[in-house]
């Protein structure tokens, strides 16, 4: 009897991780898909890369379901649209439990599907090109620092969407936390006020 719980418990993992790998490939079949029909050649190529880096990811995950989990939910959320939500959970995989190797395959894939996620939701954003291309190229090579001004900039626009405002927001607090209740402090004293 308790082999057979064993047994059957092996197969509900088994069958958990088989089905975690389908929906993963079939994302990054979505990503491939993209990568050839997509209009602009940076889209095309972001859509490529996160697709090459999540699929690296992901075998290097086939041990860890928790893991593997995470990186399903992050690529669900960056295909789904959610800004926000696509970004907090590309940086939690960033903090899971990883072995070096694996630690540095997810910077690798936060910091492309992050870019990949501002090219999509800002690429009709007229008259910002400019600040929506710096941000993607310095948020995949994962430079915060460089992401920050143009960042400030499109955040500034009048004609953003409140999902557009929500993930500018997203992104700002991620990488200068406190930045925004400074700004607030700043403004709260005599003279500095606008």
């Amino acid at each position: 009897m308790k082999n057979l719980v064993l047994c059957l418990l092996l197969v509900a993992v088994q069958f958990t991780a088989l089905a975690q790998s389908a929906t993963l490939s079939n994302a990054v079949a979505q990503l491939k898909s993209e990568s050839q029909s997509a209009a602009d050649e940076q889209t095309k190529s972001l859509a490529s890369e996160l697709g090459t880096k999540t699929s690296a990811l992901s075998k290097s995950l086939e041990g860890n379901p928790a893991a593997q989990k995470q990186l399903e939910s992050a690529v669900s959320a960056v295909l789904g649209q959610n800004g926000p939500a696509a970004i907090n959970a590309l940086q939690s995989l960033t903090t899971a439990k990883l072995t070096p190797e694996q630690t540095r395959l997810s910077k690798d894939v936060y910091n492309v599907g992050s870019a990949y996620v501002v090219k999509k939701n800002f690429a009709s954003l007229e008259g910002s090109q400019n600040e929506v291309n710096q941000v993607v190229a310095a948020l995949r090579k994962g430079s915060a620092t460089e992401a920050l001004p143009p960042l400030k900039t499109l955040g500034q626009q009048a004609t953003l969407t409140q999902p557009q405002k929500d993930l500018v927001a997203s992104l700002t607090d991620r990488y200068a936390p406190g930045l925004k209740k400074a700004s607030e402090g700043l403004k709260s004293l005599p003279g500095l006020k606008k």
